[in-house]
Parts: structure tokens; C-alpha cells; sequence
């Protein structure tokens, strides 16, 4: 029989990548499997300036996205913000390739295999793909909001504890600025819109805070949205997604490693409960991963990044509801502006 993998990461997103990077450049070379990266993801392209403080590299792909030197925020009563922006819009399909041919170069191997089921016996996980069977000392889940190793380790997100997004990919406001409405939560959804100018096209969506019916609202809000301030945009392409945002702090109390397994990025949840930003946290929760694999215990990646971003996204979840308030936003909105921004209404 094959003798089991040291380290398995089901996932090539940019947690999966980055991790796999990370770990290929202190001397272990782990199995990557992924029957789909990299590929576009209409909703996701938005990299912010503290993502590039935080690791540098990605400035090197400033030239492949679209850099816009203002962010126009429309709050939910359609005041408009023009704030000063140092981040960048990129092609996620691009992006992801670029972090995981990283990883490849360093020395890490990629299986374009699905996932299908994962169980744990005697110290050692069985990993199934849809053409083949692995066995590892360590899995790494990075395998998004449906994660199958999240599922056989905490548990399945409960539906209070995700968003629905919807959106479109589209051409012609690559040269308009990024844009971000919110709306208000007791007239229509708790929840934002956004229109992200990349390079080659843009992309354009709406999220909802926790699965509920309201999903339904979230097509005509959209189009009404687009209608109002890029009429000639042409769609090329729709979405539909979920993504995980924690409702409650305690989300956050979970473990994300046990004895031979870690949750990284989305499998994790971590993600922004209120921007819904995942792409720092992918990175940085690969990181640390890795670091904590690297130093043969695995419980230290829980300290790790509770330490490092936990607290604040348990202080994001906790303010959720009062974030989406109409009279807070209001305010909020007049404070950024009297300081840091151009207003208009």
C-alpha cells in the first residue's frame, strides 16, 4: 500500500495556494487536491490596502487589475462618499493561478481531483476523490463554504451563519470607479451591492446577511441598482453563491484544528461578518497554518490567528446589526466624510 501523505490540502483557493506555499518554502511539499481552481469568482477580486501591507507580493499584480485612486460608498439612504483608495480589483482566476504556480514551483504537487469524502481512523484520514483514494497524517481544508472536511470535523455553517450573494460578470464600466451600496435592512435587505471595475471587465453583485427568504429580492435589487448608474453595462455572465459570515461571536469560539486536521479561509469562516472581505483572512489563515504544521503542532494555529485577527472579527460580528442601522450608517457616513472624504448627496 502507498504510505499516507504528510500533509493533504483539499482546496487551491488562495488559503489552499498560499498554504501550500508556505509550507513547500520550509521544506514539506504537500498534495494539493482540486478538481476546479484556478477559476473566476465573479464575487470575489477586491484586494485591499491592508491585504497588500500584509503581504506584499500582491502588488506585483497591480498591473493585471484595475487600481482606482477613489471607492464611492452610497449609503442606505443613497448619500454618496467618494473615499481615497489604495487597493485593487483583480480577476480572481488570475490571482489564484498565480499563488498556487508559487506553490508548484516550490515544490508542492496539484491533483485535479474533486474532493468527495474524507474519514478519519487510527491517526490517519482517508481521503476519496471522484477517481482515486489518499491517505495523509495531516488534512488541511480549504475547500470552501461546503467544505467536506469541515463537515466531517465541527460541522456543516448553520444557515444563521451564511450570506447568499448573487451577480453578474459584465463589460463596459472598466473605467467607472469601484462602488459599494448599502441598503436599508428594515425597507429592503440587510445586506450591499457592489460593482468591482477590473482590468478586462467588472464584476457586479448583491449579498444578503444569513440565508433567508429574502433571496428573492436580491435579483431586482441588483438590476434596479445597475440600471441607475451603468445602463449600458453588458452581462456576460450570473452567479449565485453562498459564503460564510458569522451572525454571533461565538461563532468564533469554534476550534479550526484538532490533532491532524486545520480549517483555512473559508472552510474556516474566516471572513469579514460584515464586508463579507475573504481574500486577507485566505492568506493569512494559510499562513499560519502552515506555521503551525511546520512547528508539529497543529493547536497552535488556534492560537495563532485568534490572537492575530480573531478578536476583530468576533468585534465585527458583534457589531452587525448596529453597523446596518440606518441613523448609525447615517452618522457613521458624516464622520468618514467630515474627515477623510468628499461628500455628496
Amino acid at each position: 500500500m502507498r504510505q499516507p501523505e504528510k500533509v493533504i490540502i483539499a482546496g487551491a483557493g488562495p488559503a489552499g495556494g498560499y498554504c501550500a506555499l508556505t509550507l513547500a518554502e520550509k521544506g514539506i511539499y504537500p498534495i494539493i487536491l482540486d478538481h476546479s481552481h484556478p477559476r473566476e469568482k465573479p464575487c470575489g477580486g477586491g484586494i485591499t490596502p491592508t491585504t497588500a501591507e500584509k503581504f506584499p507580493f500582491v502588488n506585483a499584480y497591480r498591473t493585471e487589475g484595475n487600481t482606482n485612486r477613489e471607492c464611492v460608498i452610497l449609503t442606505c439612504t443613497n448619500r454618496k462618499i467618494t473615499q481615497t483608495r489604495q487597493g485593487f480589483n483583480i480577476s480572481r482566476r488570475f490571482f489564484d493561478k498565480e499563488i498556487l504556480n508559487k506553490a508548484i514551483d516550490k515544490g508542492a504537487k496539484l491533483i485535479e481531483e474533486k474532493v468527495i469524502a474524507v474519514k478519519h481512523d487510527k491517526n490517519i484520514w482517508h481521503v476519496q476523490t471522484n477517481k482515486q483514494s489518499f491517505t495523509t497524517k495531516i488534512l488541511v481544508g480549504a475547500d470552501g463554504v461546503n467544505s467536506v472536511v469541515r463537515k466531517a470535523t465541527v460541522g456543516s455553517f448553520t444557515k444563521d451563519n451564511l450570506a447568499l450573494g448573487f451577480g453578474y460578470l459584465a463589460t463596459g464600466a472598466e473605467s467607472q470607479l469601484t462602488t459599494i451600496k448599502y441598503f436599508d435592512p428594515l425597507t429592503e435587505i440587510q445586506g450591499m451591492a457592489w460593482m468591482f471595475p477590473r482590468k478586462y471587465d467588472t464584476t457586479i453583485g448583491i449579498g444578503i446577511l444569513g440565508a433567508t427568504q429574502k433571496g428573492r429580492l436580491l435579483k431586482p435589487l441588483l438590476d434596479d441598482f445597475i440600471k441607475t448608474h451603468w445602463e449600458k453595462v453588458r452581462i456576460t455572465a450570473r452567479f449565485a453563491h453562498m459564503i460564510p459570515l458569522a451572525k454571533s461571536p461565538a461563532f468564533f469560539s469554534l476550534p479550526c484544528s484538532g490533532k491532524n486536521w486545520l480549517l483555512v479561509g473559508d472552510a474556516a469562516g474566516h471572513v469579514d461578518p460584515i464586508s463579507g472581505e475573504g481574500i486577507l483572512y485566505a492568506l493569512w489563515s494559510g499562513k499560519l497554518a502552515a506555521e503551525a504544521i511546520k512547528g508539529e503542532n497543529l493547536s497552535l494555529y488556534d492560537q495563532f490567528w485568534r490572537k492575530e485577527y480573531g478578536n476583530y472579527l468576533k468585534k465585527r460580528s458583534k457589531e452587525r446589526d448596529i453597523f446596518y442601522n440606518p441613523v448609525r450608517m447615517e452618522l457613521a457616513a458624516l464622520m468618514v466624510a467630515k474627515h477623510h472624504s468628499k461628500i455628496r448627496i
